[in-house]
């Protein structure tokens, strides 16, 4: 008899004891699990991408012909717009621009003047740059355009003028600086090259022009701009 309560006591007392520790068990916090952090690729920036913008600038306009020259001098401003492509530090591209222009020569004719000025140059260029991230390098190659606006008056109502139009090519070198993702700033240098041409004067008032040989035209510029580029950072 104090055999079997004893059985008992032992088989009571592994139940209670389980029961005990699956009570305990359900009482304690269960770990939680948190999903690792997703990785986002940091983004790159590119100049890849059209733009647009604003410049101004200051030129030099150098007429010679008959052993002769004359400098003319001004400021310029204008747009311009383009497209790049980002090939790992290389960059191509192709632009435009459009500038107007008040570089002129003043010089006296009797009691009266002279002024000769070219109002407007424009260009079409190809463009090859090497990128350091947001600094690029880069030069241009292409077409050029302009006029040439001759004015004379000899102060007692006789006029002379003439306008000629030009075209030739234009080389330049520039340093573009992205100071944010789609703005950028730029120094640019271009030398332009013209045709020769023998302008035609329309006279009124008694002055006369008698002949006029052939003139050449080299231009330079120096320029800064700003762009606002439809791109700039990668994933």
């Amino acid at each position: 008899m104090r055999r079997s309560t004893t059985v008992w006591s032992a088989v009571a007392s592994v139940l209670f004891l389980s029961v005990c520790s699956s009570a305990f068990a359900a009482d304690l916090p269960r770990p939680a699990y948190k999903a690792p952090p997703l990785l986002t690729p940091a983004p790159v920036f590119t100049w890849t991408g059209f733009y647009i913008g604003p410049h101004v600038g200051y030129g030099w306009s150098r007429f010679s012909g008959d052993g002769d020259s004359r400098t003319a001098k001004g400021f310029l401003g204008g747009v311009q717009a383009g497209y790049n492509y980002q090939i790992g530090q290389v960059v191509v591209g192709v632009e435009g621009e459009y500038s107007f222009a008040d570089v002129k020569y003043d010089t006296p004719l009797f009691c009266g003047t002279l002024t000769l000025k070219n109002d407007y140059f424009a260009t079409a260029a190809a463009r090859l740059g090497y990128a350091f991230d947001r600094s690029l390098i880069y030069a241009k190659l292409g077409a050029a355009w302009t006029r040439d606006k001759w004015d004379a008056n000899d102060g007692a109502g006789g006029t002379a003028t003439a306008t000629s139009n030009r075209m030739g090519w234009v080389l330049g070198a520039g340093y573009e600086y992205a100071f944010w993702d789609n703005f950028s700033v730029k120094l640019e240098y271009d030398y332009m090259k013209f045709g020769s041409v023998s302008p035609t004067f329309a006279t009124a008032g008694g002055l006369t022009v008698e002949g006029s040989g052939d003139v050449k035209l080299d231009t330079q510029v120096i320029k800064v701009g700003l762009n606002y580029r439809f791109g700039g950072l990668a994933f």
